[in-house]
């Protein structure tokens, strides 16, 4: 099994953020809070804006090819999320061809490292209803549901079921 390398993105990644996101909704739209026509609107400056501090995203990558995104955005930064759990785990991804492959853990503990590194001491998530894999994938990795239930409108008009899933990340010692 080839082993995935994951790698912090800057600024100046903007172009595989973009790829690899757009590539995500390509694929499981139906996992995702926007559409891929919305992200293909968006411009150089608004992509790299994604890649600012209040952001950590890394990218996957099998023999130099990207397969898989992961992301954690500050909650402060969310204006319609709870500014006081800490992170939130986004556009979680990984390419059909990669699945299986260890790259979403990979992925994950990239982010979840990333978080910890920051002070970060939880990270929370929005799984669409429908999505048994990733579902069983987070629990897995030790997320654990809070309960909380929402529906998420995109700016389609379209909507889905959610639910909320956390995981502590303990501090370092």
């Amino acid at each position: 099994m080839t082993q995935t390398t994951v790698t912090r993105l800057g600024p100046e990644d903007w172009a595989v953020l973009r790829a690899l996101r757009l590539a995500a909704l390509a694929d499981s739209p139906e996992a995702f809070g926007t559409t891929a026509e919305r992200e293909q609107a968006r411009d150089e400056a608004e992509w790299r804006r994604r890649l600012s501090p209040d952001s950590l995203y890394v990218a996957g990558y099998l023999e130099d090819a990207p397969v898989g995104l992961a992301g954690a955005v500050n909650r402060a930064a969310i204006p319609s999320r709870d500014a006081d759990r800490d992170w939130e785990l986004v556009s979680m991804w990984v390419a059909p061809a990669a699945r299986g492959s260890g790259a979403a853990d990979a992925l994950a503990k990239a982010v979840t490292g990333a978080v910890r590194a920051v002070g970060g001491n939880r990270i929370t998530l929005w799984i669409a209803d429908g999505q048994p894999r990733a579902r069983a994938f987070y629990l897995r990795f030790g997320f654990t549901p809070t309960g909380r239930r929402g529906t998420f409108r995109r700016g389609d008009g379209s909507e889905f079921g959610e639910a909320e899933l956390a995981l502590e990340v303990p501090c370092p010692r």
